[in-house]
């Protein structure tokens, strides 16, 4: 009898994994298939090209890091004018434009931590004469565009928001972190790309997020949510105006440097979606049941590792019309990985994921039962180490 529930308990979690997994291997194909020139095609030139400015945000645990940044910009010699955004308690002096929020600024909606500053730098920018001729290129304190991320925007862009794929940095600090990362090089590549050509973002990164500064004041960052104010961003951004596909250059991020950082931030993430008012389902209600059922495919898939592995030890009776389910959801769990290895152009890193695959898979799941077991202080923003 119990062997009989075990095996109900896999086909459901099999079933119910498939789908997703036939549809992000859709994505892969047709990633690699019909949008693969994207990167090469011509785009028209602008007759009158876009000014661009870059915006960082900063709670000032990461000082280092966003002077290297800086630095970096500068250093591709575009002339593009930047701004730090940072808290009153910041004490470092950045060589950009510095932004300071008071310590008694207050938004409309009461937003707390990032989301507040981010609204009085866009009500800064705003008077300072920043409009419709203008994109800001929004930088968390860990992330950096690439030189030809920002020519793209100079010289081609017309829409009122968009975004472009990432890419890793700062690789190994934290290996198992490194390698559960590669998901977000798969998702952008698949997802992002697949939508955001279409206008339709379902992903989006606060990390090279591109809106046009009157588009940017108009919706405003006072979303008064726990997190996902990225998400609520770009889902804005496509219903008042056109949001598109960055196709040059990359937006290069490091992986937490902790295992414990890496749960930390994916507890937000988690929370974000379902701490927001309602905001996101009256968005695109088709976006936050898409999220609704990634996670729970999160949880039947760390259930199902768990159940291969008694199967393997144990071998109960199956059903045969499983196993051809199982291996064809196996092939699309390892495909949409080696999608973002491969990505990465180094096949090292390309063999060592399909050796350490399920530990990674097992690693990352895992982060959404610490995000229901242990909810985080939803009054605060949790930053992890920048590197």
């Amino acid at each position: 009898m119990t062997d009989t529930w075990l095996v109900v308990i896999f086909a459901f979690v099999i079933v119910s994994y498939l789908p997703f997994g036939l549809f992000q291997m859709y994505l892969v194909l047709r990633s690699a298939l019909l949008l693969r020139n994207l990167e090469t095609k011509k785009y028209a030139e602008l007759e009158k090209k876009n000014q661009v400015i870059v915006v960082t945000t900063t709670n000032g645990m990461a000082s280092d890091v966003v002077q290297w940044m800086i630095a970096q910009t500068e250093s591709y010699g575009l002339g593009v004018k930047q701004f730090v955004i940072k808290e009153a308690h910041d004490e470092f002096h950045y060589s950009a434009a510095e932004i300071t929020v008071p310590k008694e600024y207050s938004t409309k909606n009461k937003s707390r931590n990032k989301m507040r500053a981010l609204q009085y730098g866009i009500e800064f920018l705003h008077e300072q004469g920043y409009g419709k001729e203008t994109y800001i290129v929004w930088q968390d304190d860990d992330s950096l565009v690439s030189k030809r991320y920002i020519e793209y925007v100079i010289n081609h862009m017309t829409e009122g928001g968009g975004q472009g794929c990432i890419t890793l940095r700062e690789w190994g600090h934290s290996v198992v972190s490194s390698f559960a990362d590669i998901v977000r090089v798969s998702n952008c590549e698949t997802w992002c790309k697949t939508f955001n050509v279409r206008g339709t973002p379902v992903f989006v990164h606060g990390e090279g997020l591109v809106v046009r500064a009157d588009l940017s004041y108009e919706i405003g960052w006072d979303f008064a949510t726990y997190g996902a104010e990225d998400l609520l961003m770009g889902l804005e951004i496509s219903k008042k105006d056109k949001f598109g596909y960055i196709p040059w250059g990359h937006v290069a991020i490091a992986p937490p440097t902790t295992a414990k950082d890496f749960y930390k931030q994916r507890r937000r993430w988690f929370w974000s979606i379902f701490k927001n008012d309602g905001r996101l389902a009256s968005l695109s209600r088709g976006t936050w049941f898409m999220y609704l059922y990634m996670y729970f495919v999160g949880i039947t898939g760390l259930v199902g590792f768990m159940l291969l592995i008694y199967s393997l030890l144990f071998q109960p009776e199956m059903w045969y019309w499983l196993w051809p389910l199982w291996l064809t959801n196996l092939i699309c769990f390892f495909g949409f990985y080696q999608y973002g290895a491969w990505h990465l152009r180094s096949k090292k890193i390309a063999l060592l994921m399909i050796v350490l695959m399920f530990p990674v898979a097992f690693f990352e799941g895992g982060t959404i039962v610490y995000a229901l077991v242990k909810k985080p202080d939803f009054t605060k923003f949790e930053t992890i180490k920048k590197v």
